[in-house]
């Protein structure tokens, strides 16, 4: 995923949300909706996840130093488990916490045209950070499916973003009914029911993103698929006779280390020192046969580690994903 436009997207969602969180408190403030309440304790708690999103982008991004040799580029994962918590904890409990009490003790519905106001205003700006997520997502996804990309990626936080606003701007659509049909029929019932359903929806991405990031903290394999294909080009080599085990963990977003113990094949290693051995072979019995094996030996075993930097170079053409390397002898 490209970093920048991810910073970008969870930036937008931030301001968005930090600007929706205070007009729907107003507008709860001014009417006693609870769904409107729910509402802005939903865009409240989405604009502190997502700072912990940025913040986790930008924490990630650092160098590695002589205490981490692979970077932080795992931070982001730690940032956007906290955020998921954030959800759960803000977004889903206060809310569903709200709600009951509405049920417990309900009161008359109040007049409500700033709500419809409010949610109008919500659901286009909701809906444009969506468009925008949502367009990064497609670019980076290629032809991969939506689902399966959610679910494979190894960046949580455009997810995070775009699954967030996605029910951000479904909970608008809940808020706008519940609070119609309160006032409608004058039960303040359909409120609650309204504000729990907004909760359930959060509480909903708040676990699908926790076990996103466990995944991901945890140290996530490279896809099956991908790495099928790594060990099909290692073996195509000439110079290789067989690979073992194979592993990759996943270091950063879009970032993995892969490892694999390689055979090397002799004989094609050794037919590319033909030309120098029948150049530089000593006599039988010659006091250059030391020197000479020691040279043979000195050649080879940079023809290995050539060989080695060649592949590699490869791989990381091929799949750029692969920021770590670690190629040793079977």
């Amino acid at each position: 995923m490209a970093g920048t436009d991810s910073t970008k997207a969870v930036l937008l969602a931030v301001l968005a949300n930090l600007f929706l969180s205070v007009t729907k408190l107003a507008a709860f403030l001014f009417s006693g909706s609870g769904a409107m309440l729910s509402e802005a304790i939903h865009s409240a708690a989405d604009t502190g996840n997502q700072l912990l999103l940025f913040i986790g982008i930008r924490r990630s991004e650092r160098p590695a130093d002589a205490t981490f040799h692979y970077g932080f580029g795992a931070e982001r994962f730690f940032f956007a488990l906290m955020s998921a918590a954030g959800i759960f904890v803000l977004g889903c409990g206060v809310t569903m916490y709200h709600g009951i009490h509405m049920l417990l003790h309900p009161e008359p519905p109040h007049s409500g045209w700033l709500n419809y106001a409010v949610l109008g205003l919500s659901l286009v700006v909701e809906g444009g950070v969506l468009l925008k997520a949502l367009g990064v997502v497609n670019k980076e996804r290629g032809k991969t499916p939506l689902l399966e990309y959610l679910r494979k990626s190894s960046d949580p936080t455009l997810a995070a973003v775009l699954l967030e606003d996605g029910v951000a701007c479904l909970g608008v659509l809940v808020a706008f009914a519940g609070i119609a049909i309160a006032q409608s029929t004058g039960n303040p019932t359909a409120d609650a029911i309204a504000t729990l359903v907004i909760a359930g929806l959060m509480g909903f991405i708040a676990v699908w993103l926790g076990y996103k990031n466990r995944s991901l903290i945890l140290g996530q394999s490279l896809p099956a698929e991908t790495q099928s294909q790594v060990i099909d080009f290692l073996e195509s080599q000439d110079t290789v006779e067989g690979v073992s085990r194979a592993k990759s963990i996943v270091v950063g977003a879009d970032s993995f280390k892969f490892s694999a113990e390689i055979d090397w094949n002799g004989s094609a290693l050794g037919e590319r020192l033909v030309p120098w051995v029948q150049d530089n072979l000593p006599s039988k019995g010659s006091d250059a046969l030391t020197p000479f094996c020691q040279e043979f030996g000195e050649r080879m075993t940079q023809l290995v580690a050539d060989e080695v930097n060649r592949i590699e170079g490869e791989l990381r053409t091929r799949h750029p994903e692969l920021i770590h390397l670690d190629l040793e002898d079977d």
